[in-house]
């Protein structure tokens, strides 16, 4: 499976937060907001 989107270049849709926003973050998720993953950068 992982070389089959390899292959046809299909990449995961994530949305990026910096760590010093962690909480404007959880409240993106709270409110149902997040069409994507969240992930937070460090």
């Amino acid at each position: 499976m992982l070389d089959f989107c390899v292959r046809h270049q299909i990449y995961p849709d994530v949305e990026e937060f910096p760590m010093t926003e962690v909480n404007a973050a959880l409240e993106h998720l709270e409110a149902g907001k997040a069409r994507y993953r969240i992930v937070l950068k460090a």
